[in-house]
């Protein structure tokens, strides 16, 4: 029965995610519903997404602590709850205080979900297998490479939607999420819990911090992921501000990224094509053409050539940094999850999470700090060098100690690659 289990759901799994990966048809619209239709200032609705990091931030040690007390499943089923009691929230606004308090819902969510979801997928899987690496890493590909193209979709037809009414997209979005929340009780515990309650008791979170710091390949993965993880929240603002500075209508911009959401579907499906070429060197190709690319796309705003060569030029750069979004969303989960077992796995996921989003508050600090004293185009150009020093540190720092054969790491980081009895 347990074997069983666990194949269902690795065969839901996908199906699943994507569409509860994120919250489709919601935000390509909802700025503009929180403006135009609720009334609520502009300045009130960024201030909203710094209190969406903070809580972020808050979230990710109980949502930790919660997953571990009721397990992946039921974790998956409330951060879903929590997903369609923020959309109700949003949809009955009245003013910024309700808008913060919806907030609260939404980060308790995705603390959960970006816990539980990866945790459940990784004990699902037979810890036999030679190939669970591979395993894990195809099933969500599968996952993410469809929650792209359904995001594409709902970038093109949510402002479409938005047009004949302003509730529809947002309405749509919740429908999702009701799907998803009925999807998720469908998932099986992927182990025993009374056979190795009393194991996994053994590991606290104080335990898996030091674990994390302890571990040379973990900590690096970790530091690197973050950095990843931040420049890509702050680039997704700088992008699109890029293209309007350069007079591109909201229409084709929507267009163009719908178009670029595919190719990170399409990089995230091939994921193991990427690997299998540059081996132990992935990280490196990923993080320096992530950065070099948003360079070369900022830059290229200043050369005296034809607006249409600029153009093109840029969409070249922004389809190399799409490309690695999309592995991104595959592989540093997947390298997390190596040589992790259920003891520990949810509480990677959650220092993960924490690390990335306190990195992501200074990398945004940072980036908007910089749009306060110049353009655009310089904003880019000065940030992405920036990022590119920092990777490149980080990867000289991650050199001989990640991209190893399993012989070759030592005992401590080997401690939690068994399957427990």
């Amino acid at each position: 029965m347990k074997n069983e289990n666990k194949n269902k759901n690795l065969k839901l799994y996908p199906k699943y995610r994507q569409l509860a990966m994120d919250l489709l048809f919601f935000y390509t619209i909802n700025v503009l519903f929180l403006t135009q239709i609720k009334q609520i200032a502009i300045s009130a609705v960024v201030l909203v997404d710094t209190f969406y990091a903070l809580f972020v931030i808050i979230c990710q040690i109980p949502g930790a602590i919660i997953v571990e007390k009721i397990g992946r499943k039921k974790s998956i089923i409330l951060g879903n709850l929590c997903n369609a009691i923020y959309l109700i929230i949003v949809i009955n606004a009245t003013g910024f205080i309700s808008l913060v308090f919806a907030e609260v819902f939404c980060a308790m969510a995705f603390a959960l979900k970006d816990v539980a979801e990866p945790a459940l997928l990784n004990d699902s899987i037979n810890y036999e297998k030679e190939e669970k690496s591979n395993i894990f890493a195809k099933i969500q590909g599968k996952a993410v490479s469809g929650y792209y193209v359904l995001s594409a979709v709902s970038l093109i037809l949510s402002g479409i939607l938005y047009e004949i009414n302003g509730y529809i997209p947002i309405c749509l979005s919740l429908g999702i999420v009701i799907i998803a929340l009925l999807m998720s009780t469908r998932f099986e515990e992927p182990k025993n819990k009374t056979e190795t309650y009393e194991e996994m008791e053994e590991v606290s979170l104080k335990e898996a911090i030091k674990f994390c710091i302890q571990s040379k390949r973990c900590r690096c993965i970790l530091i690197f992921e973050g950095i990843i993880y931040a420049t890509i929240a702050v680039l997704a603002t700088y992008e699109i501000s890029l293209l309007e500075s350069l007079n591109i209508s909201s229409i084709f911009i929507g267009i163009i990224f719908a178009l670029l959401n595919i190719v990170s579907s399409l990089a995230s499906k091939k994921q193991q094509i990427f690997q299998e070429k540059f081996k132990n060197r992935t990280l490196t190709v990923l993080g320096l053409s992530l950065s070099i690319s948003c360079i070369i796309a900022g830059a290229i705003t200043y050369a005296k050539i034809n607006i249409v060569f600029i153009i093109t030029i840029i969409l070249i750069m922004y389809i190399i940094k799409y490309m690695m979004v999309g592995l991104y969303n595959v592989l540093l989960i997947k390298y997390l999850s190596n040589f992790t077992n259920e003891k520990i796995d949810t509480k990677i996921f959650a220092i993960d999470n924490l690390s990335a989003s306190l990195l992501s508050v200074i990398f945004g600090i940072i980036g908007s700090g910089l749009l306060e004293i110049m353009t655009i185009s310089k904003a880019m150009i000065v940030f992405s060098i920036f990022v590119l020093i920092i990777i490149s540190i980080t990867l000289l720092y991650m050199k001989n100690k990640v991209g190893l054969n399993p012989n070759e790491y030592s005992e401590l980081e080997l401690k939690y690659d068994k399957k427990v009895k």
